[in-house]
């Protein structure tokens, strides 16, 4: 078994509507560290859906982890109920904000082949 430490998901603006960041494939990946920081002019509220095994992209309640945690001004949260979490092959993390180029969103894993 290979694993392979990895940015998962690379910085980028989190969508306000539900959205696949990141997709295992062929492989079974270990949050390590998932990062949200709020570079807007007010709170925003962050939401995220794992392991989400709807490959169209649509949130599926049951997978809700973080549910409309607010994000506060200049404010980075670390996400810990996301660390240690295993998204199996074929399965994705759904993101959504309640506002649009406001967080920022980052994600590294460990990846086993």
């Amino acid at each position: 078994m290979a694993i392979a430490v990895t940015n998962i998901i690379p910085r980028q603006l989190a969508e306000t509507a539900a959205t696949i960041q990141y997709t295992a494939s062929s492989v079974s990946t270990t949050i390590d560290k998932f990062t949200v920081t709020n570079v807007g002019p007010a709170s925003v509220l962050f939401t995220v859906y794992l392991p989400n095994a709807n490959s169209a992209g649509n949130p599926l309640a049951s997978n809700t982890v973080i549910n409309a945690r607010s994000i506060g001004i200049r404010e980075t949260y670390s996400c810990p109920e996301l660390v240690g979490q295993v998204i199996p092959d074929g399965a994705t993390i759904v993101t959504a904000a309640s506002s649009a180029n406001s967080l920022v969103i980052s994600a590294t894993g460990s990846e086993r082949s």
